[in-house]
């Protein structure tokens, strides 16, 4: 369970990503938003690999 969220989790990042990219160059937002929707997303891949990380435990 905690294998697939985290897999979901990473996934969903590295979607998200480069489809910030592309609305950037597209339609461009504030300066602002590129750094932290950037955090946002590494923190979001972390917290996917933590999750997969303790989904494979012999403990879980």
């Amino acid at each position: 369970m905690l294998n697939n969220l985290g897999f979901t989790l990473q996934f969903l990042a590295l979607v998200f990503l480069p489809m910030l990219i592309i609305w950037q160059l597209n339609f461009g937002f504030q300066l602002l938003w590129m750094p932290t929707l950037t955090i946002a997303g590494a923190v979001v891949f972390w917290i996917g690999h933590m999750l997969r990380e303790r989904g494979n435990s012999p403990d879980a």
